[in-house]
């Protein structure tokens, strides 16, 4: 497969941004709109045989999601860096973390790739740091095995969510 850029044009810049690509493919030439964000962590915070879920509303989706605990890198983080201040500001813990996978979460047309951590030897901190603006998380304990059935059953339907539990539960658990 060959293919070759022809043009990049940027038509917004935000916390989000978004480009159009003009590319040759194979000879043929495509526009295609891309969106620019910037990478996330997600993290499989485990005590025990269950693992820490969040509950928070999501805009986009107009509803209130069950996921895992996740979110975007800071400028000049490294990924274990975002994973340990995601755990703070959103379940209050710390812990210690081992990388596990990471992915594209919609590579067809956005550019975050997710680095997904593993989180053990977890440790209650005293205060979560202060959460971001839209986020209002309430944080739930869960088995493993109940989670994975949470993800056949429609409770669960965030894509890196059941992706990543069912990942973990595969990997360590089958």
């Amino acid at each position: 497969m060959k293919v070759r850029l022809v043009e990049s044009r940027k038509v917004y810049d935000g916390e989000v941004s978004m480009r159009v690509d003009r590319f040759s493919i194979n000879g043929m030439v495509v526009d295609k709109e891309i969106v620019e964000h910037r990478p996330s962590v997600g993290i499989i915070a485990v005590q025990g045989d269950s693992i820490f879920l969040v509950s928070q509303y999501r805009r986009a989706a107009d509803k209130t999601l069950l996921e895992i605990p996740a979110g975007k890198m800071e400028a000049g983080e490294t990924p274990l860096q975002a994973a340990k201040r995601e755990m703070d500001e959103e379940i209050g813990y710390s812990g210690t973390l081992k990388p596990f996978l990471k992915w594209y979460l919609a590579p067809g047309y956005d550019t975050e790739l997710m680095y997904l951590f593993v989180a053990k030897n977890l440790r209650r901190i005293a205060s979560r740091r202060q959460m971001d603006d839209d986020e209002d998380i309430s944080v739930k304990k869960v088995k493993l095995a109940t989670a994975a059935k949470m993800c056949f059953s429609g409770q669960i339907i965030d894509a890196k969510s059941i992706a990543a539990i069912l990942a973990y539960r595969s990997r360590y658990f089958t």
